[in-house]
């Protein structure tokens, strides 16, 4: 099991927001939940901030996550990080 823990940064709330509610629109959260190896991708909003959003995304393995990372929907992920000028940081844990 791969645990990858994405830290989304925007300027600002409506950044933020603006981001999440495009991708749940064009199907990219549901998509990603559907791919063989997901057991989780769930986005949360920070207490502490307004221009923050976590991803939780839980992998059979690292091989299911990078294909993941070789669909159309994540492509369309990508877009929407530079529409909304966000930067990430991604912490990989493997789990027995």
């Amino acid at each position: 099991m791969t645990y990858f823990l994405v830290t989304y940064s925007m300027p600002t709330k409506e950044d933020r927001d603006g981001f999440y509610n495009e991708a749940k629109a064009r199907g990219i959260v549901d998509k990603s939940r559907a791919e063989d190896g997901c057991f989780r991708y769930d986005y949360f909003n920070p207490v502490e901030s307004d221009t923050t959003l976590f991803l939780l995304e839980q992998w059979e393995s690292r091989e299911h996550q990078k294909a993941h990372c070789q669909t159309e929907h994540f492509a369309e992920l990508g877009t929407l990080k530079e529409k909304y000028n966000a930067t990430t940081q991604i912490d990989i844990v493997d789990a027995c």
